[in-house]
């Protein structure tokens, strides 16, 4: 099953710690949609990333396709909580490119948006959820506009310091 990533999962080494084998397939993007931080995290509060259907069909998001092993779907719902503030939506994704024979007239994908009773538009992310984002950006080759455009995104340090130390180390350990 195809997953598209558009926010912390498109960070491979993040991905692959929920799903194992997960394989990525490309950079893809879908039209006529914006990126926000407004979904709010049941564990720290913070703002984490959804996406929102926009009237201007050239706005574009881009992400990384996944191939999803079906026994291996469950681990992702769980993390990425869904029926917990956030929902499953089928979409359609567009190669960045020609690459590992994806059709560039599009393909169909799963994805989690949240629950519009979790969407408060004051949030920010955390800085470190923020870096996290941009890794999987870069690692993947996004565009460099796109990459600069998730730059400008206002992120806050975590209050939390113990929690914040523990997702760099985590961020850390994903590189050894």
């Amino acid at each position: 099953m195809k997953y598209f990533a558009y926010g912390e999962k498109m960070f491979s080494a993040d991905l692959l710690s929920v799903v194992p084998n997960a394989k990525c397939l490309g950079v893809v993007k879908i039209m006529g949609y914006k990126l926000c931080f407004h979904n709010k995290c049941a564990q720290d509060f913070s703002g984490k990333c959804n996406i929102v259907p926009v009237k201007d069909p050239s706005q574009e998001v881009y992400g990384v396709l996944y191939e999803i092993p079906t026994r291996e779907r469950y681990h992702l719902d769980k993390n990425q909580s869904l029926g917990y503030g956030n929902q499953e939506v089928t979409l359609k994704v567009y190669p960045e490119k020609a690459e590992n024979d994806l059709p560039l007239e599009g393909i169909f994908a799963f994805t989690y948006i949240a629950h519009k009773d979790n969407i408060f538009e004051d949030l920010v992310p955390y800085t470190w959820y923020k870096e996290q984002i941009l890794r999987g950006a870069k690692e993947h080759h996004l565009p460099a506009k796109y990459i600069q455009y998730l730059e400008k995104f206002s992120s806050t340090p975590d209050p939390n310091v113990h929690r914040a130390n523990k997702q760099k180390r985590y961020l850390e350990s994903l590189f050894l």
